[in-house]
Formats: structure tokens, sequence, C-alpha cells
């Protein structure tokens, strides 16, 4: 490794840059609303949703003290729901889902690129309130909820061509951007805090 690089990962915990984590996560949520074009989700739905989606996340969670009292309740409302028990976490996860489905049952079933938009907003969405501690819990369990009730053949765990096989590996791999995301969010806003509080 080079001296540049030496001293990069020597002061990453103690002086890392709150901009360069801001701006992985503005650049992680076009990159999802793309991949999710080419499996047949509607193009400017898909970028307006992330551009909409981006300016909640930087209302919420500013990357610096926010200013003003209805920011400021916001974030208190943040911490107190970071604060919830795991269970509750992974309660409200599975009130999402349930709602996804019902949704897409009445709407009479979404495109593959869409019904991957909604789950990842949630998926983003719970990463953001909650943090790291059970979103990766909830990312899982919504790669398995894809799994069982979108992937064709649906309300089943067969898989019947290597395209579905793939399919559930890009919305694991497209999750995973959404919920990295949404973390990135949360670092930049709390970078001046101790390593501890960065979960």
């Amino acid at each position: 490794m080079s001296y540049t690089s030496d001293r990069l990962v020597s002061t990453l915990t103690t002086r890392p840059n709150r901009w360069a984590f801001r701006g992985l996560a503005y650049v992680l949520l076009p990159t999802i609303a793309f991949a999710n074009t080419q499996l047949g989700g509607v193009g400017w739905v898909s970028y307006l949703g992330v551009f909409v989606i981006g300016c909640l996340a930087t209302y919420m969670l500013p990357s610096t003290t926010p200013v003003g009292a209805v920011r400021a309740q916001v974030l208190a409302l943040l911490t107190r729901l970071y604060s919830w028990p795991l269970r509750y976490q992974m309660a409200a996860a599975v009130a999402i889902f349930v709602a996804i489905e019902i949704l897409d049952h009445y709407v009479g079933g979404f495109k593959l690129g869409r019904i991957f938009n909604i789950y990842m907003a949630a998926v983003f969405s719970h990463a953001l309130v909650f943090g790291l501690r059970s979103s990766l819990l909830m990312w899982l369990l919504a790669t398995l909820t894809v799994y069982y009730a979108e992937v064709p053949p649906e309300y089943s765990f067969k898989l019947e061509t290597i395209a579905e096989f793939a399919e559930i590996f890009i919305f694991m791999y497209l999750g995973l951007l959404a919920l990295a995301s949404a973390y990135f969010f949360r670092i930049s806003s709390i970078i001046g805090d101790s390593l501890e509080e960065r979960r």
C-alpha cells in the first residue's frame, strides 16, 4: 500500500469526510433506479422516486447542524424511533411488506422492476429511520418475501429458470445498495459523533 493510501486508511476513523459519504449516497440512488428500469420499471418514475427520496433523506438527516424547529423535531423523532427494540423495528418491516403485497394484489400485479422499486424504497426507509441494527435483517426478510411472493412462479420458492435465479440475486444486490445509501446518509449526518454511535 502506498503512503497516500496508508494515510487515508489511518485517518478514516478519526477524520472521515462527511461529504464523501453523502456523495456516495447520492450516486447509489440513481444507480438503483437505472438497474430497475432494466427490469421493467418505468424510467421517469424510478428517477423521480429516487430524487424525492434523496431530498427527504437530505432534509431528515442534514450533514450539518439542523436549523429550525421542524428539522430539530424530525431528528428528535428519528432518535426515539432508533431506540425502539428490535422486535418493534421488525414488526414495522413486516407491516410494510404486508401493505405492499395488499397493494400489489389490488392493483393487479406490478411488473418485477416496479415491485423491486417499492421494496427497495421500504428497505431504504427502514435503514434511514432505524439504522444498521435491524436493516440487514429487514433486507434479508425483503429478499425472502420478494423471492416467495413476486418472482415467478409467485407464492412459491421454486425457481424454474436461471433468469429467475438471477432476479433474486439482482434484488439482493440492489437492496444492499439501497441499504448502504441510507446508511451513508446516516453516517454523513453524525460524522462528528463518536464511533460508538455510528451503528
